[in-house]
């Protein structure tokens, strides 16, 4: 059974969708305590949290067999990444899900702040007709710029140019192109942003780069009266420094969804939700009905594909390059394990490098992950199970092994292949795998080319090629009681080197190999261990 537990409301059709999986366990721990959150940590295979919940390293010091973290929403700020990286714990969130919502909320802010809606609201609430008292300002013509232009920033840039107004934006991330396709300025730096931006819209995430990035120097930089709206994080703003703004009278009015302390409880935060020119809303960018119900279906169904295996959809700690279809790469991944595994088990000497390579247009984007399998399979030999796709390169710098990529002579007219070699205290060795009918293969190692099955019980075997090998190997494990399933050779030339993969119904004990390398003719023997269908596991 997978536990996964919840710690906030999550509406009906995602909590349905968990609840009809016959493998899960549901646990409902509303706004837990302290001590409840630990044991919910220690306990549980996944937790679908909010961002009210707080799970910082000495919460996740109890993590014993929890696998996911899941933020049912964008921002992952109240998670400790790395901590939960060290531990091998996937961090994932529904970064699309919302983002309508959050586009629409911006401008619903947005127009309320300037056409001053919500205190002409209660003036005529409280029996009053003030039309004079509530001058606005229209969007068209103005100035928006747009502070990241990610899925966000970009639904507002398209919003923006419906009220007719220009917009420019600052992202070292996106390239001239896009934001050309999208009838958006890119500036070279912030500066410029803050100077000519009648109105500023912030949609980055909270980092070390972005904390308190609006502080008191970038206020001064500003256009004078310019307007800000935050639906992104309270913290990318210094509250204290825009109180002092809109005081001044630099700032002309700011529109805030988030806080850098949720509820707000500080005297600065209370001075800004009351200055008559701010508008100030809990944390409403995607509460809509509509986000809700998407994001409940789509953090369940990433969760439960997550612990099976069989998709990691929006994990922010592995590096799958975005849009990645991992259905499509698994079996590579699985390829690449693989290739890690039967590394480390028949290399003399200690790695300390890594060099990868792939042969393939398609392959070529995905290098990075596939890195990750490679250390993952390298490594689970010897560290066991604690080992996965989100903590194996920490691992593997624990274990003083770095991964490089590296050209490598692939031989042979694969289309996809992925290349491994290994430097070692005492020795160099390439491995290269290729896929056959989504299944992995052995098709060189070194200079040998070759067609093994990676799989199973296995020796590897390099002999002089000469006659009779083959006949008083298969003599001496038949005297043992071990039957071949299968034997693969590769040589470099007639008479010359032979290298041979022999797969094997059961394991050779360990006086078989010492048998085998007392043969004149074989140079060195080793055996490996690989699962007879390895699974992609988070």
């Amino acid at each position: 059974m997978w536990r996964i537990a919840l710690t906030d409301p999550l509406d009906e059709e995602g909590l349905a969708l968990l609840r009809a999986d016959p493998e899960v366990e549901v646990v409902e721990a509303r706004r837990p305590s302290p001590e409840t959150l630990r044991e919910l940590v220690r306990t549980c295979d996944a937790l679908i949290v909010r961002s009210g919940v707080r799970l910082d390293a000495k919460v996740l010091e109890a993590a014993e067999r929890l696998r996911v973290i899941a933020r049912a929403g964008i921002g992952v700020d109240n998670i400790d990444l790395e901590a939960a990286t060290q531990r091998g714990i996937l961090v994932m969130n529904t970064p699309a899900a919302s983002t309508v919502a959050v586009a629409e909320h911006t401008f619903a802010l947005l127009l309320a702040l300037l056409r001053k809606i919500p205190p002409a609201w209660l003036s005529l609430r409280e029996g009053r007709w003030e039309r004079e008292r509530f001058l606005g300002v229209q969007l068209a013509g103005k100035t928006m710029g747009l502070l990241g232009l990610g899925r966000i920033g970009t639904e507002v840039a398209r919003r923006a140019r419906a009220f007719e107004m220009h917009v420019i934006a600052f992202d070292p991330y996106i390239p001239e192109e896009r934001a050309a396709a999208l009838q958006i300025e890119l500036v070279p730096d912030l500066d410029e942003l803050y100077a000519r931006s009648d109105i500023l819209s912030l949609h980055v995430p909270l980092t070390r780069e972005t904390y308190r990035m609006l502080n008191r120097a970038a206020f001064e930089k500003m256009k004078p009266g310019i307007y800000v709206v935050n639906t992104a994080r309270g913290a990318v703003i210094d509250e204290e420094a825009l109180l002092e703004a809109l005081n001044a009278g630099r700032v002309a009015g700011a529109a805030l969804d988030t806080f850098s302390e949720e509820p707000p409880r500080s005297p600065t935060l209370q001075a800004l939700i009351a200055h008559e020119r701010v508008l100030a809303v809990p944390h409403l960018g995607g509460s809509t009905r509509e986000a809700q119900r998407l994001i409940s279906r789509q953090i369940a169904q990433q969760v439960l594909d997550a612990l099976r295996g069989r998709d990691f959809r929006n994990v922010v700690n592995l590096p799958f390059p975005e849009g990645a279809n991992y259905r499509t790469l698994a079996p590579y991944m699985r390829l690449a394990e693989v290739l890690g595994s039967l590394q480390m088990q028949i290399v003399r000497g200690r790695i300390y490098q890594v060099e990868i390579d792939v042969r393939g247009e398609e392959l070529r984007p995905v290098i990075r992950p596939l890195g990750v399998a490679l250390l993952k399979g390298l490594l689970t030999p010897i560290l066991g199970d604690t080992v996965t796709f989100v903590n194996a390169p920490v691992r593997a710098q624990e274990h003083g092994i770095r991964i490089v990529e590296a050209p490598q002579p692939i031989l042979g007219a694969y289309a996809q292949a992925i290349a491994c070699r290994v430097l070692s205290t005492k020795e160099a060795r390439l491995i290269v795998g290729a896929l056959f009918a989504g299944e992995p293969r052995i098709v060189q190692v070194d200079a040998f080319p070759m067609e093994a099955l990676p799989r199973g019980a296995l020796l590897v075997m390099r002999s002089r090629d000469v006659p009779g090998v083959i006949g008083r190997v298969g003599t001496l494990l038949g005297q043992y009681g071990i039957n071949i399933a299968e034997w693969r050779l590769g040589r470099d030339r007639p008479g010359g080197t032979a290298l041979s993969f022999i797969n094997l119904d059961s394991p050779a004990p360990e006086a078989v190999l010492e048998a085998l390398r007392r043969m004149p003719e074989i140079e060195d023997v080793r055996q490996a261990f690989l699962p007879e269908s390895m699974v992609i596991r988070g």
